[in-house]
């Protein structure tokens, strides 16, 4: 009887060996996991971020065309874009460029 009860004692503790091997397994499944989604969630609340700035810059940029649609300053505004966007300049028009460094 007494080679039954050793027997016995020791698959209890294969079992609990076992049983602690898989907690430890699931429990590092679910670290990871929240970790990975914390990541998501950062990434996520810097594109809003990026979002709102251009949402921000877009209601200016509509704010601007409206002023120059009610004020009647298109020839200004047609200017100003060809300066701007197209780099073009007014007849005899000289244009210079600061290309030292800012320190």
């Amino acid at each position: 009887m007494k080679k039954n009860k050793k027997s016995r004692q020791r698959k209890p503790q294969k079992f609990s060996f076992i049983l602690s091997i898989s907690l430890l397994l699931i429990v590092g499944y679910f670290v990871i996991s929240l970790i990975n989604v914390h990541a998501q969630i950062k990434e996520r609340k810097k594109e809003a971020q990026e979002l709102d700035a251009k949402y921000e810059e877009q209601l200016a940029e509509n704010k601007e065309l409206s002023r120059i649609i009610e004020g009647g300053d298109k020839q200004e505004y047609i200017e100003r874009i060809a300066r701007e966007k197209l780099g073009y300049v007014m007849p005899g028009e000289r244009v210079y460029y600061n290309i030292t460094p800012n320190n």
